[in-house]
């Protein structure tokens, strides 16, 4: 009998590395991250920066990774400016270097997916890919990683699958989801949903409303997918852009082919559109680290709401979050709901609920061609 039951755990750990084998992480790090300016510049993006704790963003999602995939399934994509950051962060990680794919501008995320699907499905044409940005904050690893593979699980029945959170307040920085009926699912006991919109990020009234609505979560831009099943509804909703990415059999190619491909995400380019969109609800904790309101409210604080980092007075003020890569005193007196984010050549001051706008600050500074843009002027910490 023990002989029996060795050969049978021998059976089933060949049959999960067979699975593992086929399944690949595509990591999203090649964003600017112009919500988190001015801190985030083009040339030093928030991904590579080390914003919660002693691991840059990156790092800590492959870090996030390990057990879920085998580090050579585990995909980069990225801006070809910043290859050698990734190299470097990612080094003694396993992950090999030809699986850090270059795009030579950023197109958004349909055009960044879609290069991964197309390359990983010409060595892999049973391939399901795992699209994770590189800006979550997530507790409770064990949890994270069971949904994982409950979202991979599910995507193997020819369905383009999401994550969904269900909303901790009427937040207007997260899109959402409103879901229909349970899918049925006889195998596995956790609920599946069919996602009947996909709805882009919502005024305060209407995210209020759909904080009432048990229907809704928001997007956490985590997807599960078969590479073909993507291209499948790349080809039927972006047929443009998928006669492009048809032309690239191989990374050499992707040079000559990208200038032709117009930038869209795939948010508005294929989850609003199609037909064969599931949810699976998580059970661990998220948030976004899309913006300095994001950030706030992660951290530990005062007893007046106040979390006040580097040589900061405070007298008075209340819900202050005062960041800073500078060496100088900063003081505040009688403010309240604010964001400071200070660092030697830029200086942000932001009411709280007005966080995700900052990213029109980084775009007129780009449309300047101000090099507060792209660049820290100056020496700075952290």
């Amino acid at each position: 009998m023990q002989k029996y039951m060795k050969i049978m755990k021998n059976n089933l750990d060949s049959t999960k590395k067979g699975i593992r084998k086929m399944t690949y992480a595509v990591v999203l790090a090649g964003g600017v991250g112009s919500r988190f300016w001015p801190f985030s510049r083009e040339f030093e993006p928030k991904q590579f920066m080390k914003i919660v704790g002693k691991e840059s963003l990156l790092q800590v999602t492959v870090k996030r990774l390990k057990g879920v995939f085998i580090p050579a399934n585990i995909f980069i994509v990225t801006n070809k400016i910043y290859f050698y950051e990734v190299l470097s962060q990612i080094k003694g990680c396993g992950i090999p270097q030809e699986n850090i794919i270059l795009e030579p501008q950023g197109k958004n995320t349909a055009a960044a997916i879609g290069l991964c699907a197309r390359l990983i499905s010409n060595i892999d044409k049973d391939a399901v890919l795992v699209v994770l940005p590189t800006d979550h904050y997530i507790k409770n690893l064990d949890k994270f990683k069971m949904t994982i593979q409950r979202i991979i699980d599910c995507s193997r029945r020819d369905l383009l699958v999401t994550i969904g959170i269900k909303p901790r307040s009427p937040s207007v920085g997260y899109g959402y989801m409103k879901v229909g009926a349970r899918i049925p699912n006889a195998s596995s006991p956790f609920n599946i949903y069919k996602v009947k919109k996909f709805l882009e990020k919502p005024s305060f009234a209407k995210a209020n409303k759909y904080f009432k609505d048990k229907r809704f979560y928001w997007n956490s831009g985590i997807f599960a997918w078969k590479a073909s099943v993507f291209l499948g509804e790349v080809k039927k909703y972006l047929p443009a852009l998928y006669r492009r990415l048809m032309l690239i059999k191989r990374k050499d190619d992707i040079a000559r082919v990208w200038p032709g491909i117009k930038a869209i995400s795939v948010d508005y380019g294929i989850m609003e559109h199609s037909r064969k969109i599931a949810l699976i609800p998580a059970s661990f904790y998220w948030t976004d680290l899309g913006s300095w309101d994001a950030l706030s409210r992660i951290l530990p604080k005062d007893n007046k709401g106040n979390l006040l980092s580097s040589d900061t007075i405070n007298l008075g003020s209340t819900d202050v979050c005062v960041f800073s890569r500078g060496n100088r005193l900063i003081s505040i007196v009688g403010l309240k709901d604010l964001i400071i984010a200070d660092t030697p050549d830029a200086l942000l001051v932001c009411r709280k609920d007005k966080a995700q706008e900052v990213k029109k600050i980084a775009g007129s500074l780009k449309n300047r061609q101000r090099k507060e843009y792209f660049i820290h002027l100056k020496n700075s910490k952290g």
